[in-house]
């Protein structure tokens, strides 16, 4: 489980809501069981992820992407959870990660996939973050000055999550307020840079993107959970 998510659970006024636990003040909450009913990460998920390629919606969502990174940065860049790679298909020198085995063969066969974190200083993680049980597995190899990049469902507020689509135990295993996203972002030791609802205007649901940069090193970031309370 998140680190620091973890420590939100734990406050007082934190409280339970069935398979969720709430966290109104941190803007955060997160299913209770994580290992309850887990979806599979195979070929099934995979296809269903195939079925929105080429779609209006798919490529106006990829340009929005593409235009939110070039504002920051050029040059290599590492999709994590990338599915099919239509991201790093669409946008030039950028590579691709998942751990999805049929999406990595797929993604080794088309020569984009590869795990060497170490050398990129541009990440984009998009509609992956929510899916992540402990995400230092991949903040911990995104150094000083590294950019981020990530999509994620965004709430009003954590008492609507039941009445949204984006409520999916077992698939969905956090979810954020815009605020508490950020904050939360914060206390991982990157700065935001921007927040844009270009998903929304392509057609997509609560779905906002974010860029920031890391301005902690991961060895070095000893920034609490009050800090950006």
């Amino acid at each position: 489980m998140d680190r620091f998510i973890e420590q939100y659970g734990a406050e007082p006024y934190a409280i339970d809501d069935a398979d969720l636990r709430l966290c109104p003040v941190r803007g955060v909450a997160y299913q209770r069981h994580m290992a309850a009913d887990r979806v599979e990460y195979g070929a099934d998920y995979l296809e269903k992820c195939r079925l929105y390629e080429g779609t209006p919606i798919a490529c106006a969502v990829n340009a929005a992407r593409i235009a939110l990174v070039s504002r920051y940065t050029t040059g290599l860049m590492l999709d994590i959870g990338a599915g099919t790679g239509d991201f790093a298909k669409q946008r030039p020198d950028t590579f691709a990660y998942d751990v999805n085995l049929p999406a990595e063969m797929e993604l080794r066969a088309e020569l984009l996939f590869t795990d060497a974190f170490a050398s990129f200083n541009a990440f984009s993680l998009w509609d992956v973050l929510e899916h992540v049980e402990d995400v230092d597995n991949y903040f911990k190899h995104m150094r000083h000055g590294a950019y981020l990049f990530v999509s994620i469902p965004v709430f009003a507020s954590l008492w609507s999550i039941r009445r949204s689509k984006h409520h999916r135990p077992g698939e969905h295993l956090y979810y954020w307020t815009e605020r508490g996203f950020i904050n939360w972002a914060a206390c991982h030791g990157f700065r935001l840079l921007e927040v844009s609802w270009a998903e929304c205007a392509a057609g997509r649901e609560d779905i906002a993107q974010f860029a920031f940069c890391r301005v902690l090193s991961p060895l070095a970031n000893e920034q609490t959970i009050e800090e950006v309370s």
